[in-house]
């Protein structure tokens, strides 16, 4: 994380010495856009029947800088906080509804472009785990394996270049949703890595 906040650093001043800045604030929601029943494809040895109920939407805020104009350096810091519901069902009882609660520190490092009332941009983004909660505990043998650091890419338009404007973006990711999973030791074998479809409203407060 030091290294990573340090690239972001030595970036933000060599593009603020040759070129105009503002600051901001945004927020919005987010969705996965993959299938609920497309995620989970098979499990290991184990009694119990794990799959995907609902995707929900996700809300997300946090800060952003901007240096550059027709052509702009993004870096942000957004808090991320989603809920997935999974379907449970055991040989011996009916299936059940338990929901996982999770929080990101969300990283995009944006390069982009000006068009006229739009902002094109694109980079990757970094997923910082922060913290969980999930009723899956409830069932004997569940363990959770979560990874520290993960990350993906991020590409979208911007909608004004006002002090308020709109975001809108599609995510990918490089880690499978959900291989933190394990019940008894055994692990769930998830399909593709999870893709967000991200909008949200940007407020500059110096510009």
């Amino acid at each position: 994380m030091k290294n990573l906040f340090f690239a972001i650093g030595f970036l933000c001043c060599a593009f603020a010495a040759q070129a105009q800045f503002s600051i901001g604030i945004k927020g919005g929601m987010n969705t996965q856009v993959n299938k609920p029943e497309d995620i989970i494809v098979g499990s290991g040895d184990t009694s119990f029947n794990l799959g995907v109920d609902k995707l929900k939407f996700g809300t997300q805020f946090g800060v952003y800088a901007r240096f550059g104009n027709k052509v702009f350096f993004q870096p942000e810091l957004i808090f991320n906080s989603n809920k997935t519901d999974y379907k449970v069902g055991e040989s011996s009882v009916s299936e059940v509804i338990k929901n996982e609660k999770y929080q990101y520190l969300d990283i995009p490092l944006l390069l982009g472009f000006t068009a006229g009332p739009l902002r094109f941009h694109g980079g990757p983004v970094g997923h910082y785990y922060l913290s969980s909660k999930s009723e899956l505990t409830d069932f004997d043998g569940y363990a959770a394996r979560w990874k520290q650091m993960t990350w993906g890419w991020q590409a979208g338009l911007t909608i004004g270049t006002g002090r308020i404007s709109a975001d809108i973006r599609y995510e990918g990711n490089f880690t499978k949703q959900g291989d933190h999973i394990t019940f008894f030791g055994d692990k769930y074998h998830f399909s593709n890595t999870p893709a967000r479809l991200m909008v949200g409203v940007n407020i500059a407060l110096i510009k």
